[in-house]
C-alpha cells in the first residue's frame, strides 16, 4: 500500500511538473502582429508589406500576413480566422473606409488593437476604442506638393506658360479611394492658392495602372485634342505610362533621344509630368529627364510606424500619448481630412510626413 501511494504520489508530482513546464513554454510562446492588405501587389503596398518585414526583423517580431485580393468578404473572413488563431493585434490596410468600423468592432469584441494605414479608418471606427490607431500621411498635402513643385517649375520657366492659364491633364487613381479624393482636392485647393486659373482639359481614371494611363493618353493624343502644359497623375505608375504614351507620341524634346533635356528646364519631354510616391520606377524615371517630380509617401515610414503602435498596445497596454522611435506623436490640431476632422480621435492619429521630390 505504501508502495502505491508512492507511486500514485511521484506519478501526481511528474504531472504537475509537465503542466508546470507546458504552461511556461505556453507563456514564453512568442507574440504575432496580424498584417492584413487589401493587396499586395499594388506598388505602394508591396512597399508597405516590405516595410513590415523589415521593421518586424531588426524588433524581434512575428508577422502572419495576409492579402485580400481587393475582396471585403475574404479581408473580413481572414480577419476573423486569425482571432480563432488567437492573433488579436493588427496592421491593417483595409479594403475600404466604410469596411473599418465593422473590422474594429470585430477586433474590439476580442480585446485586440489595430493600426490602421493607407485607406484611412472612419471616425466611427476609431471610436470603437482607444486602442485604433491611424498611422499614414495625409493625402491632401501630397496634391499640395504637386502644386508647389508646378509652381516651382513655371516660375523658373515662365516662357513655358500662358501668364497663370495653366491647363491640365489630370489622372485619377480608384474613385472613391481617399487617395483619389483627397490628393485631387490638394492640388486643385493649392493651385488655386498660388494664383492658377486650372482648365482641366482632360480627366482619366487609370485606376493607378501605368498601362490603363499610357492607353488613355494614347488614345487621346491620336484624336483631336487640346493643348496642355502639365500631366499630374496621382500616383507613379500613371505618371510614368503618362511618359511612355508622350514619349511614343513625341511630346519630346529631341525625338532622336527621348532623355536629352535640350531646353533645361528639368524634363526631356515637352511638359512637365507629376506623380506621386516615389517609386524606384519614379525615381529612375527622374533621373532620365522624363518624370519631372513626385511625392514621397514614405511605405517604411508608415508600415514602421503602425507596427510600433500596435506593439505598444500589445506590450504596454496601449500606445497613448506614445512617442515613437522616429520622434512621431499624435496629431494635435484637426484637418479638413478624415479622421482628422473630429478632435475625439486625433490623439489617435500619427501623421506620417510627405516629402516633394524633384532631382
Amino acid at each position: 500500500m505504501k508502495k502505491l501511494c508512492k507511486y500514485i504520489g511521484g506519478s501526481l508530482l511528474l504531472a504537475a511538473l509537465f503542466m508546470t513546464s507546458g504552461c511556461k513554454k505556453a507563456s514564453e510562446k512568442k507574440e504575432v502582429i496580424g498584417v492584413l492588405l487589401r493587396n499586395d501587389t499594388e506598388p505602394f503596398l508591396a512597399a508597405y508589406k516590405a516595410g513590415l518585414i523589415k521593421a518586424a526583423k531588426e524588433n524581434g517580431i512575428t508577422l502572419q500576413s495576409y492579402s485580400a485580393n481587393n475582396d471585403a468578404a475574404i479581408q473580413i473572413d481572414q480577419l476573423k480566422t486569425m482571432l480563432l488563431n488567437g492573433v488579436k493585434n493588427f496592421v491593417i490596410i483595409a479594403y475600404n473606409t466604410d469596411l473599418t468600423e465593422q473590422m474594429a468592432k470585430i477586433i474590439n469584441s476580442q480585446g485586440g488593437s489595430a493600426a490602421f494605414s493607407n485607406i484611412i479608418p472612419s471616425v466611427d471606427a476609431l471610436k470603437v476604442g482607444k486602442n485604433f490607431y491611424y498611422a499614414s500621411s495625409p493625402e491632401t498635402d501630397a496634391g499640395n506638393f504637386q502644386a508647389q513643385i508646378i509652381d516651382s517649375y513655371f516660375k523658373k520657366n515662365p516662357s513655358k506658360l500662358n501668364g497663370k492659364n495653366l491647363r491640365v491633364v489630370y489622372f485619377n487613381g480608384e474613385y472613391g479611394h481617399p487617395a483619389q479624393i483627397y490628393r485631387k482636392v490638394g492640388v486643385m485647393e493649392g493651385l488655386a492658392k498660388l494664383g492658377y486659373n486650372v482648365n482641366v482639359v482632360a480627366e482619366f481614371g487609370a485606376n493607378w495602372n501605368l498601362d490603363s494611363a499610357r492607353q488613355y493618353l494614347s488614345l487621346w493624343l491620336e484624336g483631336k485634342h487640346s493643348d496642355f502644359d502639365v500631366v499630374i497623375a496621382q500616383n507613379d505608375e500613371m505618371a510614368l505610362g503618362a511618359v511612355e504614351a508622350l514619349v511614343s507620341h513625341g511630346y519630346v524634346d529631341n525625338p532622336s533621344n527621348p532623355t536629352q533635356d535640350v531646353d533645361r528646364d528639368g524634363t526631356a519631354l515637352a511638359v512637365p509630368v507629376l506623380g506621386v510616391d516615389a517609386t524606384e520606377g519614379g525615381k529612375a524615371s527622374m533621373q532620365k529627364n522624363q518624370m519631372y517630380g513626385t511625392v514621397l509617401q514614405d511605405a517604411n515610414a508608415q508600415a514602421a510606424t503602425a507596427l510600433e503602435l500596435v506593439w505598444q498596445c500589445l506590450e504596454n497596454g496601449s500606445a497613448q500619448g506614445y512617442t515613437t522611435k522616429g520622434g512621431l506623436s499624435a496629431a494635435k490640431e484637426t484637418t479638413k481630412e478624415a479622421p482628422l476632422t473630429d478632435r475625439n480621435v486625433i490623439d489617435q492619429c500619427f501623421i506620417v510626413p510627405f516629402v516633394p521630390v524633384t532631382k
